[in-house]
């Protein structure tokens, strides 16, 4: 069994714009940093110029303000049911970038009442520890996983630069080459009959082929 999965790093945020300005303290300095006006433009442009846009039958979302939003403007007007998930929160958990630490489910349900959140503390579980890769593989793979045992096919992953990077590339990049914002990186997954992940490869399409008219 195969699934495509379109990979879509969130607009640009607060954090992204800081970070040339203020340097890494910005992560540390800004709990869940939300989208700037850039990157709302750029979830809208990605939901006028997307070709495969309406052949997405599942979201899902990282549970962070940049990325819900970034899924709510790419999906506007699309009846697409759309699942957050903490395991698709950017690397690190843990430790002092809370940019990274979401707001508590109560207040992201009344914010996002079309969103589905399933299977959430109110509060995210964060350590004093910052998350190793080796805990950050293991989120991973608990995605991979967990999109086995749905049935659709055709997926839109909304989530961030570092853990994108690294499921698809075993790269955690930085601000200096960093993955595009609101661009689907499209990757083709096998699964066994088990509904078991085996293997992943990206699609090296054209960029404008399926992207603009």
């Amino acid at each position: 069994m195969e699934k495509t999965l379109y990979c879509i790093r969130h607009g640009y945020a607060l954090h992204n714009k800081l970070f040339f300005e203020i340097g890494p303290r910005t992560y540390s300095e800004y709990r869940d940093t939300p989208l700037l006006e850039k990157g709302f433009n750029q979830a809208k442009t990605l939901n006028k110029t997307w070709k495969e846009l309406k052949d997405i039958q599942l979201v899902i979302v990282s549970p962070c303000q940049r990325t819900l939003d970034t899924a709510t403007f790419i999906f506007q007007n699309i009846n697409v049911p759309t699942v957050a998930k903490d395991f698709l929160i950017e690397y690190p958990l843990g430790g002092n970038e809370i940019c990274n630490k979401r707001k508590d489910i109560t207040d992201l349900k009344y914010m996002y009442p079309y969103i589905q959140f399933e299977d959430f503390p109110n509060k995210l579980i964060w350590s004093n520890e910052r998350e190793t890769k080796i805990e950050l593989n293991n989120r991973i793979e608990h995605l991979l996983d967990w999109i086995g045992t749905r049935r659709e096919t055709r997926i839109a992953i909304v989530s961030h630069s570092s853990f994108i990077g690294q499921m698809k590339d075993g790269i955690i990049g930085d601000e200096n080459h960093e993955l595009k914002h609101c661009h689907p990186y499209k990757i083709k997954a096998k699964y066994s009959h088990e509904k078991k992940f085996i293997s992943m490869k990206e699609t090296k399409e054209t960029e404008e082929m399926k992207l603009y008219n």
